[in-house]
């Protein structure tokens, strides 16, 4: 077997790093699409809220920490889909988004909230029974939502190993001003600031983008002192009378364009992919929460990819970037929703459509990142087919980097091994028969090859939470 060479010749510029502030300002984007909201929802946060933190004051320390709040206040985003599609029986995505606009701890608020959302394209009966089952869950469900969400962001957040104090933001991201929020209920200054500002800042941007500067002036004012720290509006509301604020403000739409905003940056190697490894295991994670029945499916596909490089004799570089082009492989899954990805029946083309959009949004997520172009070319490649019956650009096999064959080879067996809600998952043996039929066809022979050999030699395959 020879492969080709997989890294990027641009990794050798700037010496093979890249800011910590443009990875993660990057990977924010797919944060915004689990929540309902346009890539760059993040961006103008962050953008916002640096600029509060001039306003008021905060110090470097503070101010670094509340840049990576701010754009990861959501990385626990896809843990609470399932449950919101479950209960409202709606798409996840659009109800997300719509919570963020509504008043949630008015429990007259929050009754229109649900009966507007509920089954809203159902027929009255099945609206009445799952109105009366949301219903039985009482007025905790909001806080029940938030609480999974908080946690697990926070959870993800600390995961990346230099960022506590944004995790202890994004774990108070909802709590409101007067203590109606949560999950803690807390109130006032036991709040953190960095958390205040995210939190009036996430939603100037929503307010913005619905109905500009009056929406955001008019929203600030109605819940200063209930959402918001009265003393942080009035900073916003005494520079928001300027229109070139908002003009700067609505031009934000690249992650290059905040990046500088992190006052003490700091580098990312990608010619030694570890600290890459360790942010590609945080957004893997936060992919695979959004299902069930995929809570382990890119930790997995990426354990398995890895291996079987290793078999093929490919170098640990290669091992490296297949292996990270495997965690991130589904990040445009966020922007499907869980009302299509945990669907027990055959989708319909507009369904098939959307998922199969998937591929694309996770290319449009990774490609600011120039030193990793060729691991954004295998992730997004993971349904390309050697015939050019795949998607999302029909390309054929001479036309793919090899790590992209391996990424889909380790895909597919994932896939077929797993349960999903329309058929138990196949045992391992019969998998590979399955893959040996589309090798050569559909499929590269040398990864399946390397699958089969996995699977019939005494090694074991490997667990879901390994990459070595």
């Amino acid at each position: 077997m020879s492969a080709t060479t997989l890294r990027a010749d641009v990794a050798t510029e700037a010496g093979g790093s890249m800011p910590s502030s443009l990875v993660i300002a990057s990977l924010s984007r797919a944060l915004d699409l689990a929540e309902g909201e346009p890539m760059g929802h993040a961006l103008r946060t962050c953008w916002l809220g640096m600029r509060l933190a001039d306003w008021v004051g905060l110090g470097p320390d503070e101010r670094q920490d509340l840049f990576y709040a701010l754009l990861l206040k959501d990385a626990g985003c896809s843990a609470n889909a399932y449950s919101v599609t479950r209960w409202f029986g709606a798409d996840d995505l659009s109800t997300k988004a719509q919570f963020k606009v509504s008043d949630w701890s008015s429990q007259w608020r929050s009754l229109l909230f649900a009966i507007r959302q509920t089954a809203p394209t159902a027929p009255i009966t099945r609206r009445m029974a799952q109105l009366v089952a949301l219903g039985a869950k009482g007025p905790g469900l909001a806080s029940e939502l938030v609480e999974a969400r908080c946690t697990r962001g926070a959870e993800l957040v600390r995961q990346l190993g230099w960022a506590e104090p944004s995790a202890d933001a994004v774990y108070s991201l909802d709590e409101h001003w007067n203590g109606s929020g949560s999950p803690r209920g807390l109130k006032g200054d036991e709040i953190p600031v960095l958390s205040r500002i995210a939190l009036l800042c996430q939603t100037a941007e929503i307010f913005w983008r619905h109905g500009g500067r009056r929406s955001v002036e008019t929203v600030l004012r109605r819940r200063r002192g209930t959402w918001f720290d009265p003393q942080l509006v009035d900073a916003v509301l005494a520079h928001a009378r300027s229109d070139r604020l908002w003009e700067r403000f609505g031009a934000v739409n690249h992650p290059e364009q905040v990046a500088p905003l992190d006052p003490r940056p700091r580098r990312i190697s990608c010619t030694s992919v570890d600290d890459m490894v360790r942010i590609g295991q945080v957004f893997a994670g936060v992919v695979d929460a959004k299902s069930p029945w995929t809570a382990t499916h890119s930790t997995r596909t990426a354990a398995l990819a890895r291996r079987m490089a290793e078999v093929m004799g490919m170098s640990t570089d290669e091992n490296d970037r297949i292996g990270l082009a495997a965690l991130v492989h589904d990040l445009g899954k966020l922007a499907v929703s869980n009302a299509i990805l945990d669907k027990a029946g055959p989708l319909d083309a507009g369904e098939m459509a959307q998922m199969q959009s998937h591929t694309a949004i996770t290319h449009q997520i990774l490609s600011p990142l120039w030193l990793l172009s060729d691991v954004a070319e295998m992730a997004a490649a993971h349904h390309e087919r050697l015939d050019g019956s795949g998607y999302h650009r029909h390309l054929r096999g001479p036309d793919l980097p090899f790590g992209a064959h391996v990424v889909a080879a380790a895909d597919v067996f994932e896939a077929l091994t797993a349960d999903r809600p329309y058929r138990r998952g196949l045992d391992n043996d019969e998998a590979v028969r399955r893959m040996r039929r589309e090798e050569g066809r559909t499929l590269a022979a040398e990864p399946v090859a390397a699958l089969a050999e996995m699977v019939e030699s005494t090694r074991s395959l490997p667990p879901a939470d390994s990459l070595t």
